[in-house]
């Protein structure tokens, strides 16, 4: 929380003020790993929250989580679900009145569960989390009063290792640790609403 408004303290201060701004957002997400494409029918559709922190100047804040489930098809019997988080510091330029765009790196984690037939036959349950790097590029384009549309691509690179997973029911030591590329880019459309808003004196 201090770190919350040390962080507002110092970009108040910056030239044009500070705005706050909080969306949803839809996305298409796809795997980096080619093998998902097949199993997951993936791309698949994940949807989520954000909330954008804004100097008029420079620098920008975005953060938020989304949700991406895909159940079983083509004759998979699995589902995987996870929970997806994300901050993003961008540097981001107005080109033209009402239109501006905006990039940068930032940290993206996942929280999730896996279960489904493996290629021997066994039923596979397994869930874990992990953290990893992204960067991020788009653009905000402002509509009407409050209102403003976001098109973004990102793009992640985090894997998760792991050594032990439920066989049929039974707790299975993996050993090597196997390692799973959780990697993923997106393009995200997000609505945006301007909820805050500081003025330069």
């Amino acid at each position: 929380m201090f770190s919350l408004i040390l962080l507002i303290s110092l970009i108040t201060g910056l030239p044009g003020g500070l705005g706050i701004s909080a969306g949803t957002s839809v996305s298409s997400l796809v795997p980096s790993e080619t093998e998902y494409t097949d199993r997951f029918l993936t791309p698949g559709l994940s949807y989520g929250i954000v909330a954008s922190l804004d100097a008029p100047g420079p620098l920008a804040f975005h953060v938020g989580s989304e949700y991406f489930s895909k159940k079983a098809s083509s004759g998979w019997d699995g589902e995987v679900s996870s929970l997806l988080f994300w901050a993003f510091p961008c540097g981001q330029l107005e080109v033209m009145d009402g239109f501006g765009i905006f990039a940068g790196p930032g940290l993206v984690g996942i929280n999730g569960d896996y279960s489904g037939t493996d290629d021997f036959g066994s039923y596979v349950e397994e869930s874990g989390s992990s953290v990893g790097f992204a960067v991020s590029l788009g653009s905000d384009v402002y509509l009407w009063g409050p209102l403003s549309a976001r098109l973004e691509y990102r793009h992640s690179w985090l894997d998760m290792k792991s050594d032990r997973v439920l066989k049929d029911g039974i707790e299975t030591v993996v050993y090597p640790a196997a390692e799973t590329d959780l990697g993923y880019s997106q393009y995200i459309f997000t609505l945006n609403v301007e909820i805050f808003s500081i003025e330069e004196v």
